[in-house]
């Protein structure tokens, strides 16, 4: 039995008053790990954009779910696009600014049952692009202008896009010397297994100039990218790594968009080691361990980078 100091506090900007103990949730869906999750302040916080579904979830007990209908938004993102509601969100993010060498974990299902369109050129179904999940770095358009100048400030996304057939990886990153961008195919789930199903994300990570990234997708690996990872910064005497933010991010949506798409999440797990026993514990509940997590069908995706053009 895992042993823990209790500290329970209540997060406010959360509706659902979720407690915590010591990184690890409780009463609530699983996780590991992570000392606070927050709602993102451009959150579209309708009635049904976020909540803890006690009847759905990955190992049995309950889920963060989320829900974003059409034009639903907030805030700046009302005012992007050619219409209100092309782009909106509803999302959460733990703001942790990582460092160093992690290990990661987090588990989704996405119900596109009602991810409809009427009247809709191909083009514009194709341009229509939903994020689930990215790593992102606070402030670096602040400290290297290029990445303000070309909006580039992401590390990793995971987004579906019709034209892809699946979800995609989605890799930016900048430095002193510019902006650049991997053009190569990057799907880690294709578009015929990717919904109505849990899929588990492992990701092992060393994070700076001299890194890696290796995400497994069901325990198989998937991507792997070596060397410069991300940028190393500091920004007001404070230093900067990236954070996670999870959820329903929605850009570009065609005007005759007049559905909604739901994703529940599970088992939102961090650690410094994958032998950290509530870590490794995580794993075993998947049905994986750090031994059997490795290139199962022969198939890695490794980025190829150009300078990026806008």
């Amino acid at each position: 039995m895992n042993k823990f100091v209790f500290l329970f506090f209540f997060i406010p900007i959360l509706s659902w008053g979720l407690t915590f103990s010591d990184g690890k949730q409780l009463g609530a869906y699983k996780g590991y790990g992570w000392l606070t999750i927050e709602k993102h302040d451009l959150d579209a916080s309708k009635e049904w954009s976020q909540n803890v579904d006690n009847e759905f979830s990955r190992f049995g007990g309950s889920s963060h779910r989320f829900e974003l209908r059409a034009f639903d938004c907030s805030g700046f993102d009302c005012g992007r696009g050619k219409f209100k509601g092309s782009f909106g969100r509803t999302e959460a993010y733990i703001n942790t600014k990582e460092s160093g060498e992690n290990w990661y974990a987090w588990s989704f299902f996405i119900d596109n049952s009602e991810l409809t369109y009427s009247s809709t050129s191909h083009k514009e179904i194709d341009n229509h692009l939903i994020q689930f999940g990215q790593m992102k770095l606070a402030n670096e358009n602040k400290v290297f202008p290029q990445c303000r100048d070309y909006g580039s400030e992401n590390v990793f996304i995971l987004q579906y896009k019709k034209k892809y057939e699946g979800l995609v990886i989605s890799r930016q990153h900048c430095t002193k010397d510019g902006v650049v961008e991997n053009h190569e195919n990057s799907t880690i789930i294709p578009k015929d297994i990717l919904f109505n199903q849990w899929h588990d994300i492992i990701l092992h990570a060393q994070w700076g100039k001299k890194g890696f990234f290796n995400m497994y997708v069901n325990g198989d690996l998937k991507y792997s990218e070596e060397g410069f990872i991300t940028n190393t910064y500091s920004y007001k005497g404070k230093s900067y790594g990236p954070s996670f933010r999870y959820g329903i991010y929605q850009n570009n949506a065609p005007k005759s968009f007049n559905g909604k798409i739901v994703a529940w999440y599970d088992g939102i797990a961090r650690a410094k080691k994958c032998t950290a026993e509530g870590f490794s514990n995580l794993l075993k509940d998947l049905g994986y361990s750090c031994e059997s997590l490795k290139d199962l069908d022969g198939k890695i995706i490794t980025p190829y980078f150009i300078e990026a053009s806008w």
